[in-house]
């Protein structure tokens, strides 16, 4: 059966050269690995898993760590446990219990939900409301991590997720930086260095994948991806030259600082790597959309999220403050176009997509609360709530669930 898997995967990335990286270095995003602490109770999944995600998206979460909570804000957990596959939800097995529905959420730190508890996240209150109007029984996995973009989410699922066998699964796409991440010249602004990791870039209309050289099949063979990956021989294209983008200008490189985010840029005037990110983004939502239909992961589907500014008048209103005279066509822009223009995207490739950002701007109106923290930028308990509702109501409307 598993061989049989494999075979399968290969004729769906057969036309992407994957990234193999390895090493002791591996780079950790804002959760450092080495400070991890192994949870009671907890028994890590057979090291090849592990092995098969550094390896493809140059990244990964140690399964079982326990780690201190996020930068202080009101309502951070006061201890992170990831799981035993290195994701923040309960123990996982692949194989799917009989007779039930599994959706798989796949994204970046707004469904992970580090900054709130793991009940309070937005995946497993979808379980919960879901199971609580189903016959079926429905099990969510939250299968997102933090600092993740379009691209090495899709990775991600074409070497761990599909394995779970899931009836449908969410694509979690978050306007304020996954477009942004997709485009290794833009996240190397962001950070000051680029990202030891694989990137997409398109090469002739198509997607291409570039990645270390270093890479040694060996190290790991019992792994069965590292095999399959092996016999592909796909075309090893290395890194590309550096060649971040001249704005936002560095201001100071120690400690770095921008005269503006880099993510601001997705409401300014498009320049060339803007327009290479949304095009990446759209061929990446392509492939992501073939990949499940092809490994037999069920109905494919996408949910929207937007940036607080967008969310949160106020929010809007002070980031004018501080760079509208810097930037003056920042004045005229539209909040709600980058959510709008992926809508229409994802439309065009019929992929059955929710846009939440009308729906969390009247919540918040209407409720006088907040949804996002207003430092931290994620979403705060009620965000969570409200999201899942609002997810849970249109997964039923849609007939996407039992």
């Amino acid at each position: 059966m598993l061989f049989r898997r494999f075979q399968k995967l290969l004729l769906v990335l057969s036309g992407i050269a994957l990234a193999l990286l390895i090493g002791v270095g591996a780079l950790r995003l804002l959760r450092p690995d080495t400070t991890a602490a192994p949870a009671a109770g907890c028994t890590p999944a057979p090291g090849e898993w592990q092995a098969q995600v550094i390896g493809v998206t140059g990244d990964y979460r140690q399964p079982c760590g326990e780690f201190p909570p996020p930068p202080p804000e009101a309502g951070f957990p006061a201890v992170v446990r990831y799981n035993n596959f290195g994701l923040n939800d309960r123990d996982l097995t692949l194989e799917k219990p009989s007779g039930t529905f599994r959706i798989v959420i796949v994204g970046d730190s707004f469904p992970q939900g580090l900054q709130v508890e793991r009940e309070q996240g937005f995946p497993w209150l979808l379980e919960e409301l879901l199971n609580s109007e189903s016959s079926q029984p429905i099990e969510v996995i939250n299968l997102s991590v933090d600092a993740y973009g379009t691209d090495r989410e899709l990775l991600l699922y074409a070497t761990l997720g599909w394995q779970f066998q899931p009836d449908l699964v969410l694509l979690s796409i978050y306007t304020g930086n996954d477009i942004q991440d997709n485009q290794i010249d833009l996240e190397h602004r962001r950070y000051g260095y680029r990202l030891n990791r694989p990137y997409f870039m398109l090469m002739d209309g198509q997607l291409r994948l570039h990645h270390s050289p270093t890479y040694d099949p060996a190290a790991y063979p019992n792994a069965p991806v590292w095999r399959w990956l092996t016999e592909l021989q796909a075309a090893q294209l290395p890194p590309t030259p550096e060649n971040p983008p001249p704005r936002p200008a560095v201001v100071r490189a120690s400690p770095y600082t921008l005269e503006y985010p880099v993510e601001i840029g997705l409401y300014l005037p498009e320049d060339a790597y803007w327009s290479d990110a949304w095009a990446l983004t759209e061929a990446l939502l392509r492939q992501f959309r073939n990949v499940v239909e092809q490994t037999e992961g069920g109905l494919f589907a996408a949910v929207i999220i937007p940036d607080r500014r967008v969310v949160h008048g106020d929010d809007w209103a002070a980031l004018l403050d501080q760079y509208g005279n810097l930037l003056p066509a920042l004045r005229q822009a539209d909040p709600l176009a980058p959510a709008a223009r992926l809508e229409a995207i994802l439309s065009t490739e019929t992929i059955p997509t929710l846009n939440l950002t009308w729906m969390l701007r009247a919540e918040a109106d209407s409720i006088g609360e907040r949804l996002y923290y207003p430092g931290d930028g994620h979403f705060n308990a009620r965000g969570h709530l409200v999201t899942a509702r609002r997810i849970a109501l249109w997964l039923r409307g849609r007939g996407l669930v039992p």
